[in-house]
């Protein structure tokens, strides 16, 4: 049995506040790097799986977010759609917020807006942008956020349906954690290498966020989910020099082994630490196929 068979049990040290009885709910996240048509193909797919969302990235050489998420909205009726994540230092905050309020009335208020701090330099320079500090990023996506809510409680034009859509804030520091925890819906996890760190975070973000805790959603990163194969840690490792495979095997942000043993994974991270929604990183058809016996597993 592998690591990712980890029984749903929890220790008295783990019986921390922590919401295990809220839903599961599923993301893919899809990069667009070939044509529209075969973009649609996959966003049908996701939907066939049974996930929840379907949401695209925000980088330079990949498929723009706007008409992407309107475009998947259309192929994919039921499901949600969202950004993971947009960088909000490319954007004025009052033209992302037209621009979402956009797409979320052609979605039928269907959107879902993730937003990041920006921090890939050379994307900037490209762009002919200023790649500021981290704290001035920082501020800058705060700022957007106040933006659009205000927008969406106001007499914005044009409106948003949702008021507003939910906002979700991705990152693993301390200072964007605090703020996700203060400000945002739902708090996304990229860099988990074990639970102990998992539960470490999410004390963090419990101890900033105060009476609003229980109100938020906790999400993590899946970078790759594994049934029938050997799990990929060539993502992990530039976030994580110097550590072994083994290691890095033990990473939140991986699921392996059968499916039955990737939902009892899945289960033990809800029960530990809260996280509930899961995305999933560019799934392969055949990744995608363990995603829908995984979903099915859990519903």
């Amino acid at each position: 049995m592998t690591d990712s068979a980890t029984p749903s049990t929890t220790s008295p040290d783990d019986a921390r506040n922590v919401p295990r009885d809220r839903d599961f709910r599923f993301g893919v996240n899809l990069l667009g790097m070939g044509d529209g048509p075969g973009f649609l193909s996959q966003v049908r797919a996701v939907a066939e799986a049974g996930v929840d969302v379907v949401m695209v990235p925000d980088h330079l050489g990949l498929i723009g977010p706007a008409p992407a998420l309107v475009a998947a909205a259309a192929a994919a009726p039921d499901l949600r759609v969202g950004t993971f994540v947009l960088n909000t230092a490319f954007y004025r905050p009052a033209l992302l917020t037209r621009d979402l309020a956009t797409v979320d009335q052609l979605t039928g208020g269907r959107l879902e807006i993730g937003l990041g701090a920006g921090y890939v330099e050379t994307e900037f320079v490209q762009a002919g942008l200023p790649f500021e500090r981290p704290g001035a990023r920082i501020t800058h996506m705060m700022e957007t956020v106040e933006h659009i809510r205000s927008a969406a409680a106001g007499d914005h034009v044009p409106a948003f349906v949702q008021s507003p859509p939910p906002i979700m804030i991705a990152g693993v520091g301390d200072r964007v954690l605090s703020a996700a925890a203060r400000h945002a819906d739902i708090v996304a996890l990229s860099n988990l290498p074990d639970l102990d760190v998992a539960r470490e975070r999410v004390d963090h973000i419990r101890a900033a966020a105060g009476d609003r805790f229980g109100e938020l959603e906790l999400n993590v990163i899946i970078f790759d989910i594994a049934v029938g194969r050997d799990v990929d840690v060539t993502p992990l490792r530039s976030h994580n020099d110097g550590v072994d495979d083994a290691t890095l095997r033990r990473s939140v942000n991986l699921l392996h082994g059968s499916v039955d043993e990737v939902a009892d994974r899945i289960r033990t991270i809800r029960d530990q630490t809260g996280i509930s929604y899961f995305t999933f990183i560019e799934p392969s058809a055949d990744d995608l196929t363990s995603i829908a016996d995984v979903v099915s597993r859990l519903r």
